[in-house]
């Protein structure tokens, strides 16, 4: 009986670790890269999403996965990077794995471009040999705890400016084996044990203007990263020695700060979901009811996550920023002096924006910053602000702000200067 039951284990250890990458995750769509590794950087966002599920609470013993992933995405340069840690447990089982992931982009036409992305790591499997009654066994024996081995994926993602996007990866493209006389010695390439295709529709905005209530009044404002309101995904997953699964999935957003959505997974069942978004702080929650394989001896399965984007989003281009700077001029005037602002100089009833690389409180100072930057060829001048009394040195002015913006962009990735600020004036 001990025998059978260790072999029971052991086939259960099998199926579950040579497919471990076939998890269900309600919450794939909100974090592609869990399954693509093509979709590294994708959210054009710095990146940090947990994931917790608790599959069929009520079950000793039933499976949870943990899961931790980083995503720095990539602008012209075309190179995005990520990471992903992933522990599995499914009663005495315990499965870590750990990947670094890199993805590059290739621009088919200006709008349309395919990407790339290629993860490499370990895989780790233990059991708990202490709640085995004849851990000698032979059929256990040459199973080495904490199997540390080679694993990896590949994927390739398809995206248009429609909001149309395709999918494929490879999951596991090294097979494990289990029964190894110590770590690493497994390299058995198996590329097409399973496959993940997923298309999906999600249109993203640069911006749209929206109104919104503030007290009393409504007030038209600027939104920016807007994506439509509904969304359409479908996966499917194909594994060689468990069955094929097919998802559908929709989502709907109800604002700027809050969607739900719903998924039907064939041969399993429905799954609801809902999340909330504040400024880059993203809560999302899911539930599957106890399907008819469960029903009576289980609750149903919650899972949650959570994701915070940092820094600014970095749009994927497909040409470096050019850095553009003032003309040079031989001296420097205050551009708001006493006597213009007291005898009324020429004024025009328009905006200006100043793309600034610091403030000062004295003309020295200022001057000194710039005759340095001049030594490298960078031009840059000085205006003078009478109401706060500082001294500012810009690299650019425009009467766009969305030229200002750039030029801030380019500031900060070509230069040393980070601070930088645009200031408007009406002139």
């Amino acid at each position: 009986m001990d025998s059978l039951r260790s072999f029971l284990i052991f086939y259960a250890l099998s199926c579950c670790t040579a497919f471990g990458q076939n998890v269900v995750y309600n919450h794939f769509f909100n974090n592609p890269y869990i399954f693509n590794p093509a979709e590294v950087g994708s959210g054009e966002f710095t990146n940090f999403t947990l994931n917790h599920r608790q599959q069929w609470r009520g079950i000793e013993g039933a499976p949870q996965v943990s899961t931790f992933t980083f995503q720095h995405p990539s602008n012209y340069k075309g190179l995005s990077f990520g990471a992903f840690v992933n522990n599995f447990e499914r009663g005495l089982i315990v499965t870590n794995d750990v990947y670094g992931t890199v993805g590059t982009t290739a621009f088919l036409t200006k709008t349309s471009t395919l990407h790339f992305g290629l993860s490499l790591g370990v895989t780790s499997t233990s059991i708990d040999f202490n709640e085995i009654d004849d851990p000698d066994d032979p059929i256990l024996s040459e199973f080495l705890d904490n199997n540390l081995q080679l694993t990896g994926n590949f994927g390739i993602k398809l995206r248009s400016a429609s909001g149309v996007n395709f999918g494929i990866s490879l999951p596991r493209l090294l097979e494990n084996n289990l029964l190894n006389a110590s770590s690493f010695d497994s390299y058995n390439f198996s590329p097409f044990d399973e496959v993940n295709v997923m298309l999906y529709y999600r249109k993203r905005f640069d911006k749209k203007i929206v109104k919104r209530r503030r007290g009393r009044v409504r007030r038209r404002v600027d939104v920016k990263d807007y994506y439509a309101p509904l969304q359409f995904y479908v996966l499917y997953k194909y594994a060689a020695i468990v069955d094929d699964r097919i998802e559908l999935m929709a989502t709907l957003n109800l604002g700027q700060n809050l969607w739900v959505g719903g998924s039907y997974r064939l041969n399993y069942g429905p799954t609801g979901l809902f999340g909330i978004k504040i400024d880059k702080f993203n809560f999302s929650y899911a539930y599957e009811p106890a399907n008819d394989f469960v029903s009576g001896f289980a609750n149903g399965t919650h899972e949650l996550q959570v994701s915070l984007n940092i820094g600014e989003r970095r749009k994927l281009e497909r040409t470096p920023p050019i850095l553009k700077t003032v003309q040079r001029e031989q001296k420097h005037e205050a551009r708001f002096s006493k006597t213009d602002i007291d005898e009324g100089g020429q004024k025009q009833s328009r905006k200006v924006f100043y793309v600034v690389l610091k403030s000062f409180n004295n003309f020295n100072a200022a001057d000194d910053l710039v005759r340095r930057l001049r030594e490298q060829e960078i031009d840059t001048d000085i205006f003078y602000n009478q109401e706060n009394k500082k001294f500012y040195v810009y690299i650019y002015k425009t009467s766009k702000i969305k030229e200002a913006n750039a030029q801030r962009k380019a500031v900060q990735e070509l230069t040393k200067f980070r601070s930088v600020t645009i200031i408007t004036v009406t002139e």
